[in-house]
Formats: C-alpha cells, sequence, structure tokens
C-alpha cells in the first residue's frame, strides 16, 4: 500500500488534483487494500468504496467520519460476505456513515454491477472533504 500512496503523492505534487475530491475503491484484494488505505489514512481520501473486501473492525472508529458504501456477494466463495458484514457492523457501532449493498446470491465478481450502476457512480462523485 505504500507505493500506492507515494504514487498518489507524487501524482498531486506534478498535477492539479483537488485533495477534498480523493477517492478510492477496489475489489476482491483491492476491496482489503481500499478498507487498509482508508484505516491508514483517514483523513486523505473523502469517500471509500470497497468491494468484495474486508478490514479491521477493531479500527473502525478510525473511519467514522468517512462516507464509506460497501459492496458484496451473499454467495462468494473467494472472499466471504461476513468479512464486509463485520465491518459494516463494527462501523455502524460507531456511528460510522456507511451504507450497504449486499447482492442476494451474488458470487465474487458483483463489481461489474457495482460499476455499472449509475447511482452508485452518482454517490462517488458526489463525495467530497
Amino acid at each position: 500500500m505504500t507505493a500506492a500512496l507515494e504514487m498518489l503523492a507524487a501524482l498531486q505534487s506534478e498535477y492539479s488534483i483537488d485533495p477534498a475530491r480523493i477517492l478510492i475503491t477496489g475489489l476482491s484484494m483491492g476491496g482489503f487494500g481500499t478498507w487498509d488505505a482508508v484505516m491508514r489514512n483517514p483523513t486523505l481520501f473523502a469517500a471509500a468504496m470497497p468491494i468484495c473486501g474486508g478490514g479491521d473492525p477493531g479500527k473502525a472508529a478510525l473511519l467514522k467520519a468517512l462516507p464509506i458504501w460497501a459492496f458484496h456477494g451473499s454467495a462468494d466463495d473467494i472472499v466471504p460476505v461476513a468479512a464486509t458484514r463485520q465491518m459494516v457492523d463494527a462501523l455502524k457501532a460507531v456511528g460510522g456513515s456507511i451504507k450497504y449493498t449486499e447482492y442476494p446470491g451474488g458470487g465474487h465478481n458483483v463489481w461489474g454491477q457495482t460499476y455499472a450502476d449509475a447511482e452508485v457512480l452518482r454517490w462517488l462523485i458526489d463525495q467530497h472533504r
């Protein structure tokens, strides 16, 4: 994850990037990476959208103020849906700003329908710090 954050810093130094609109999303291992990145840098991102990933529920309080919309398929046979459910429950317990969409019967590849959903993309683009 350090390399990705170093690359982001390099891009910010070279291009005009609005620091209030840095968004993060990832799927599968990238979903885990999304949770990890926002836990390490809770004020860097305007919003997060992890798909089929999980994080450390013990660090949910760090993300209380961050808008997050998480996604997972209920029948995912690669990453157990419990990984996302635990994060959602932990964020709700600390009063976090979390939305959750669980696709009934959905497998591991729910990112196709997630990224194809205009409402999801609109939500992501509307976020800013």
